[in-house]
């Protein structure tokens, strides 16, 4: 009974012997997936880092461009600033050349119209002065004309002079009586004026009666 008993006692430590076996078996399979996965754990906290590591210098560098970009923008925002105030300059100035040239503009218009009326009231004036300068020219042609008139009979004049002289002079040498001399003066007197008479120029006698008159004076005294 006693080796049966202790038979019985080595199978129930066996077995147990057998469970802590399993038991340990199955607490090393554990401890070896605990070691992976510790491992795996330490890989990926070292890829982590890595990836920390690289996220920080790719953040610094993102900081340091994104800087470099806030400057360029400050940089261009200046220019853009300096140009719209030169534009804004270039404005005002050509809206002030614009005042003054719609000025100008104005006051040239107003002179313009101010010509037209000058000039209007110079062209009535030209008018009556163009009539006026036409009868002008009417009288200095008739003028002209009674000049050359006057010219021809002044020389006529003098040709008779001339003759009457001569014919005097004549009547002086021959010594003749009283009749014989009126008759040769009226003779002479014919001969002159029918002279006279007939080479007379064809053109218009657009003298006054009055120096017809004063004409005739000198003959009617050298006839005497």
């Amino acid at each position: 009974q006693g080796y049966e008993e202790l038979e019985r006692q080595l199978k129930e430590v066996f077995k147990e012997r057998s469970n802590i076996l399993r038991q340990l078996s199955k607490t090393s399979k554990e401890l070896e997936g605990i070691k992976v996965n510790l491992q795996s754990l330490k890989n990926d906290e070292a890829s982590a880092k890595s990836d920390v590591q690289k996220l920080l210098e790719m953040g610094q560098k993102q900081r340091e461009e994104m800087k470099s970009l806030q400057e360029a923008f400050q940089k261009q925002l200046n220019e853009a600033t300096e140009k719209a105030e030169k534009q804004q300059a270039t404005v005002n100035f050509l809206k002030t050349e614009m005042e003054r040239k719609s000025k100008m503009i104005r006051d040239l218009q107003n002179e313009n119209k101010s010509l037209k009326n000058k000039l209007l009231s110079g062209n009535k004036l030209c008018g009556i002065h163009a009539e006026e300068s036409k009868k002008i020219q009417a009288q200095l042609k008739e003028l002209r004309y009674g000049k050359k008139d006057l010219i021809f009979k002044a020389q006529q004049l003098t040709d008779l002079e001339q003759k009457l002289a001569v014919a005097k002079d004549e009547l002086e040498k021959a010594a003749l009586d009283k009749e014989s001399q009126l008759k040769a003066l009226k003779e002479t007197v014919q001969l002159c004026l029918s002279s006279v008479l007939h080479n007379q120029p064809p053109a218009k006698n657009l003298i006054p009666s009055k120096p017809a008159e004063k004409l005739t004076s000198p003959v009617t005294k050298g006839s005497k």
